[in-house]
């Protein structure tokens, strides 16, 4: 005979708490299909409901045990709930992400349909900045490119594979090229 067996939850989420790190596997496997539907919910977007529940889980799997000291369990779903909450709330995250740089592309394309009163100078200033963009060393072009374009620095670092202080880093060296070489134009 083939008996189930049922999972005790707040056992399971106890020993996730006491640094086992298997038993966030299995809590992965056994509910994996409703974290997606749950995640998709909020994304309408499966590819994006897969990555976020694997990002979740990673963040988890990070956590040092005095972190993990401080997880509530739900008496008998165990972390479960919690994981749920994280799920809903990266969701929210991600939708407002989303939503503020659309509003950022939208407010960039209206400033530059704006038309400046004195043509010449505006195109001479134009023309000036892309000049600049273009001495700049391929990294810092690249990555100052994607700012100007409406992303975050994290989402520069993320589309880059590169840490998001070495986007800021190197952002503000960019920055500090462009300005030098503007007020040689001045």
């Amino acid at each position: 005979m083939n008996k189930e067996v049922k999972i005790n939850e707040y056992d399971l989420g106890l020993n996730y708490i006491n640094g086992n790190d298997e038993t966030l596997g299995v809590l992965y496997t056994t509910y994996y299909s409703s974290l997606i539907m749950i995640a998709y919910k909020y994304t309408l977007n499966a590819e994006k409901s897969k990555d976020l529940i694997g990002y979740v889980f990673e963040k988890l799997l990070c956590l040092n045990t005095s972190k993990r000291q401080t997880i509530f369990l739900h008496p008998t779903k165990g972390i479960y709930p919690l994981v749920i909450s994280i799920i809903k709330n990266k969701a929210l995250d991600d939708i407002k992400a989303t939503k503020l740089h659309q509003e950022k592309q939208k407010h960039i394309e209206s400033l530059s349909n704006f038309t400046s009163t004195n043509h010449i100078l505006s195109r001479f200033e134009e023309e000036a900045i892309k000049q600049l963009i273009y001495n700049l060393p391929n990294r810092e072009k690249e990555i100052l490119q994607l700012h100007l374009d409406g992303f975050k620095n994290e989402e520069i670092a993320k589309q880059l594979n590169i840490s998001y202080n070495t986007v800021r880093n190197t952002l503000h060296t960019a920055k500090q090229r462009v300005k030098k070489l503007w007020q040689l134009f001045l």
